[in-house]
């Protein structure tokens, strides 16, 4: 485990701005946390650089079609920075496919009202908490597992240590030098851009995942047909 000062010093010593065993002052060990807490948010942006994908477990109510999720949301969590159409209703045993929609593909329902069990979803990525809504709105009472994406966990301050999955420590620290060396003024040495490239490689590698191909419905059959009309 690594705490943000940690990664700051480290990431100091690889811009040649400071030595071993010296200290950055408080001011400019604040000014580092900032930048870093900004690359970590950067970061959730990328889905292949997010922390992990995490289930949540959602109890749906009878008659309810829209329910918060986040922070401060009715179902509290870190707020998703994205839902994925790995998601499924659970009923009676039974597990359901669910799309995660766009806000067109939702209005382009003419009846929202309609009961029975969700086969689609339109999330609103609203702040602090996003907004689901489901369609067909529940029939009865079900549970919705909502698969999404959740930003890497960010240093709540300068000595707190945080757990971070393996190469995200030396991700995070050869990131944060190359976005230190303009406030310092100093150029990015070749050595760390290299490794900020393999890092950074290495990483989307690890979360890829290769979606399975799927033919669509209604592809023609084998058969030959002789459009001369012989």
């Amino acid at each position: 485990m690594a705490s943000a000062l940690d990664l700051i010093k480290r990431s100091l010593r690889l811009l040649g701005v400071y030595s071993i065993g010296e200290e950055p002052s408080a001011e400019e060990a604040r000014d580092a946390l900032t930048a870093l807490s900004a690359l970590t948010d950067s970061l959730a942006n990328s889905g292949l650089l997010i922390y992990a994908k995490t289930l949540d477990t959602i109890a749906l109510t009878s008659g309810t079609a829209t329910y918060t999720v986040g922070p401060s949301g009715a179902t509290v969590t870190a707020r998703p920075v994205d839902v994925l159409d790995a998601s499924y209703i659970s009923y009676q045993g039974v597990d359901y496919p669910l799309s995660v929609w766009t806000l067109d593909d939702y209005n382009s329902i003419a009846v929202k009202t309609v009961g029975g069990t969700p086969v689609g979803m339109y999330p609103q990525m609203d702040m602090p908490n996003i907004t689901l809504s489901l369609w067909p709105v529940p029939s009865a009472a079900m549970t919705l597992k909502l698969w999404s994406n959740k930003a890497l966990t960010t240093f709540p301050g300068l000595t707190t240590t945080v757990s971070l999955p393996l190469g995200y420590e030396q991700m995070l620290t050869f990131l944060l030098a190359e976005s230190l060396a303009a406030e310092y003024q100093v150029p990015v040495p070749q050595a760390v851009m290299m490794e900020v490239a393999r890092v950074r490689r290495n990483i989307k590698r690890t979360n890829v995942q290769v979606p399975r191909l799927q033919m669509p419905y209604g592809i023609p059959s084998n058969d030959f047909i002789d459009w001369r009309g012989n």
